[in-house]
């Protein structure tokens, strides 16, 4: 029987909102069977009262961290060091932290070099230095609705902002991320003629640890590469005789 993997869950409630909770045990769950619940905070602020529900509805362990200091990061340093007790006395396999505070990047690789699954979970403003620190990181929905809220309360009263002639659909992939994706693409190409979709996906993953399906909205690479080919016109989608294996090869105009 194959072996299941224990996962553990570390959210940081101060800089994680409350409406991401389903999301982060939704993502959890995808790696393993979760048996390390654990969301740290001064429960005494108002700022994480949105919690207190979440967290009997997940059954978490709220861990107490008073702040002995402004501004010092103690609520860090608690999820730090629980972090590391669970990697030495507890048979867990996986990582998710829900987090978007850089600070924990040093704890990301410290797992990691112990042949540990380390799964970020935050929003889209986050370092992405501490992006790719991870095996995967997914961004988080309740994140991003949080923002656009907060956004429009502040604008409710500013001058409307002029509307675009021509409203330009948005970008993907930065530009970066694009050329990389090309290079890839031409190198495997070059070797054997075809660059198949699952090795574009391992080695742009390997670059960019948040070049995942669920980011884009897809449920699939395949997915995700249908939305990619207008932005990669000089190529044609190919299927190998047992009908799954999917690749791209140039297109015959294209050939050096």
């Amino acid at each position: 029987m194959e072996k299941v993997n224990n996962v553990a869950v570390l959210i940081d409630a101060e800089n994680m909102n409350a409406a991401c909770a389903k999301q982060i045990f939704d993502e959890a769950s995808n790696y393993g069977n979760i048996v390390v619940k654990r969301i740290f905070a001064d429960w005494s602020k108002a700022s994480v009262k949105n919690w207190r529900d979440e967290v009997n509805r997940y059954s978490m362990t709220a861990v107490q961290q008073f702040e002995v200091q402004p501004r010092k990061n103690t609520i860090d340093i608690a999820l730090i060091i629980q972090a590391l007790i669970i990697l030495f006395e507890k048979d867990v396999d996986v990582f998710c932290i829900a987090a978007g505070d850089s600070d924990y990047t040093r704890l990301v690789r410290e797992l990691r070099e112990r042949n540990k699954t380390v799964i970020g979970l935050g929003g889209r403003n986050v370092n992405q230095s501490f992006v790719n620190a991870f095996n995967e990181f997914i961004y988080l929905e309740g994140e991003s609705r949080e923002k656009t809220r907060k956004d429009k309360g502040k604008s409710k009263n500013a001058s409307p902002a002029p509307v675009p002639a021509q409203p330009q659909e948005p970008e993907i992939l930065d530009a970066k991320r694009k050329s990389d994706l090309i290079d890839i693409i031409d190198r495997m190409i070059d070797n054997n003629g075809k660059a198949f979709y699952a090795q574009i996906s391992s080695e742009m993953k390997q670059k960019y640890s948040d070049f995942v399906p669920k980011n884009f909205g897809c449920n699939s690479f395949k997915k995700v590469m249908d939305k990619l080919m207008p932005c990669l016109k000089k190529y044609s989608v190919g299927t190998e005789a047992d009908g799954t294996t999917i690749y791209l090869y140039r297109n015959r105009e294209s050939r050096r």
